[in-house]
């Protein structure tokens, strides 16, 4: 995949867990999200003012499965399990119109303001309040159904632009499986590389 989408794909993650912080942090569910799954399940994410070709890659948007992602573990330990400082969450709004909160962290600081746009699914804009002279990242959000931990944590439509350059990579993995028979003891390992990069694709556009 492309430098950009995955990129975009990280900001689409980290949007979707600011508007989870809630749970995180201990607090109640934001009055505007009042009517949002108190389960894990899967969002799509659309970037609003999107570079139009990464945008067309990716087929307007992304899913991702909060259920796979949580199953994956916890991110939060340092390379020893020493836990990194957590982020401070405050809920500076909370109606049945809008929701603000900011987030404080080690490195940064932000502000997210959610709307409801129409039943599950929401408008999110997302501040740096550490450079206040940035446009501000503009998400919706839209609850799709439940999903599960064997789902891949992020898909994309199978017929965007990106799942078919990713498809046409499954030749060159076929290839690549051929020459493990040369690779002697490390045969094994590189089976099972390469058939763990055939799933990831397969899960990502199914």
């Amino acid at each position: 995949m492309k430098a950009g989408l995955c990129t975009i794909r990280v900001v689409l993650m980290g949007a979707l867990a600011g508007a989870a912080a809630a749970y995180a942090a201990g607090m109640p569910m934001p009055k505007v999200m009042s009517d949002a799954p108190t389960t894990p399940g899967a969002w799509r994410m659309e970037m609003e003012g999107m570079d139009p070709a990464a945008a067309a890659q990716m087929g307007g948007g992304m899913t991702i499965c909060q259920t796979a992602a949580q199953a994956m573990g916890p991110r939060d330990a340092g390379p020893k399990g020493k836990e990194e400082p957590r982020c401070e969450q405050k809920l500076v709004e909370d109606s049945a119109s809008q929701a603000v909160m900011e987030m404080r962290c080690p490195d940064s600081h932000n502000r997210m303001t959610i709307t409801r746009v129409a039943p599950r699914s929401y408008a999110m804009s997302m501040q740096n309040l550490s450079k206040p002279s940035e446009k501000p990242m503009r998400v919706r959000m839209t609850y799709t159904g439940a999903c599960s931990a064997s789902d891949s944590v992020i898909s994309m439509g199978k017929d965007s632009p990106a799942c078919k350059q990713m498809r046409a990579q499954l030749g060159e993995l076929d290839k690549a499986k051929a020459s493990c028979a040369q690779s002697g003891a490390q045969r094994t390992q590189c089976e099972q590389m390469v058939a763990q990069s055939r799933a990831q694709i397969e899960s990502m556009c199914k």
